[in-house]
């Protein structure tokens, strides 16, 4: 969450950059007089504790004045704290400030296309077919089988897919092991967590939550891996700490019925990469720009047309500051696929899960997250897939992935 002080020292700023994000900043105006109102109890619970201390040594007054003052004081306490979870209420639905160098737009037409490949694989079909058609027809992907099982929106590997698959997680870890401290995490969490992170409690609708447990499936690797530093305080010197976690992530918004979403596009359960950063701010620019090559490496290896779309506010979503999608066409759906997104989110996150670090003068500040996709596999499987079909039918394998795949084509 941003920090509550600016609303009360700068509040025409805040309103401003909300509204590039589209928000209704009228919400800043309810919120300001909210912390008004909590300021003003404070005052006037400090001096009711004065006058309690005050009475308490004074012989004078008599033992029903002191019950009565007391009672003042413990429903005061009580009208404070009440006050002070419906502003954490309203202040958890706030969007996180964008980054000055971010974009202005409210809608896709403010997005800008930072590069595009030219060096990429081009497919050798003459009529380039769809992901789901090649795969049924190489019978790598049964989407009937994991209909069975689980409903629409999921997938069913099989054969050289399931290895395909596989393969695409293991080279994506042997990438960044030797920068990024892997990390298992379980992939259930609490709603601590996921407030923590910035995906509850406005995007419920969109978590997969156990029925009789304060447990929820993740959304990404993302949420357990910052919630392990929940209340951490980093000494100096050393940020920043660089993580990799590979889970499945679980979504349960999948897009509209139909073609456009047909295939592995848009599904509920999938496998991923993710890259964690907790910095400094002086380091973001950096540090940033070093996470968003490192996530580009694994689509560069293979060769897959890419761009780089810097994200305007509108489109970045809540807990951004600055985000990137890494897009891959995608010749047999002809369309370009989010693969990758890459952001930082500046000191919301880590506002709300308490992660902070000591600065070079000993002094406690809270520090910056930010995090990006090493690898989301089904978007990734399917572009290979499309973007190495060649005209006999068969599946080229991309040079980085034969050692894994053990050949060099499927067929």
């Amino acid at each position: 969450m941003i920090d509550s002080k600016l609303i009360l020292s700068d509040k025409e700023h805040v309103k401003r950059e909300l509204a590039k994000k589209g928000y209704d900043v009228e919400v800043i105006d309810a919120l300001e007089l909210v912390m008004l109102e909590i300021r003003s109890q404070k005052t006037n619970l400090n001096e009711l504790n004065r006058k309690r201390n005050e009475c308490g040594k004074n012989p004078a007054v008599s033992p029903e004045e002191k019950r009565k003052l007391r009672e003042r004081v413990s429903n005061a306490e009580k009208d404070l704290k009440s006050l002070e979870a419906y502003a954490q209420t309203m202040l958890y639905d706030v969007p996180n400030l964008p980054d000055p160098e971010a974009p202005c737009g409210l809608d896709e037409t403010g997005n800008v296309i930072l590069f595009e490949s030219s060096d990429h694989h081009v497919c050798q079909a003459l009529k380039p077919e769809p992901h789901w058609d090649i795969a049924d027809r190489l019978g790598i992907l049964d989407a009937p089988g994991a209909g069975k099982i689980s409903g629409s929106g999921f997938g069913l590997f099989k054969g050289k897919g399931a290895k395909l698959l596989r393969s695409l997680v293991n080279y994506a870890i042997s990438l960044h092991e030797e920068k990024y401290l892997e990390i298992l995490p379980p992939h259930l969490v609490s709603s601590k967590s996921l407030t923590q992170t910035g995906h509850l409690p406005k995007f419920a609708n969109e978590q997969y939550k156990c029925e009789n447990a304060d447990l929820w499936l993740i959304p990404t690797a993302e949420v357990p891996m910052t919630a392990a530093f929940s209340d951490t305080l980093f000494p100096a010197g050393s940020l920043p700490q660089s993580y990799m976690g590979y889970t499945l992530a679980f979504r349960r918004e999948a897009g509209a019925s139909g073609r456009e979403t047909r295939g592995l596009q848009r599904i509920h359960e999938f496998h991923k990469v993710e890259l964690l950063k907790i910095v400094e701010p002086s380091m973001v620019q950096a540090e940033l720009d070093e996470l968003l090559e490192d996530c580009l490496r694994i689509i560069r290896d293979l060769k897959l047309h890419y761009r780089i779309v810097d994200l305007c506010t509108g489109e970045m979503g809540d807990k951004y500051a600055r985000c990137y999608d890494i897009e891959v066409y995608s010749p047999g759906v002809k369309k370009w696929l989010e693969v990758a997104s890459v952001g930082h989110f500046s000191d919301y996150q880590a506002r709300r899960a308490n992660i902070e670090y000591r600065d070079d003068k000993g002094k406690k500040r809270t520090a910056y997250t930010m995090n990006g996709s090493g690898a989301a596999t089904a978007r990734v499987w399917l572009s290979i897939i499309e973007t190495y079909q060649q005209p006999d039918g068969s599946v080229r394998i991309p040079d980085a992935l034969i050692p894994l795949m053990g050949c060099d084509s499927i067929h």
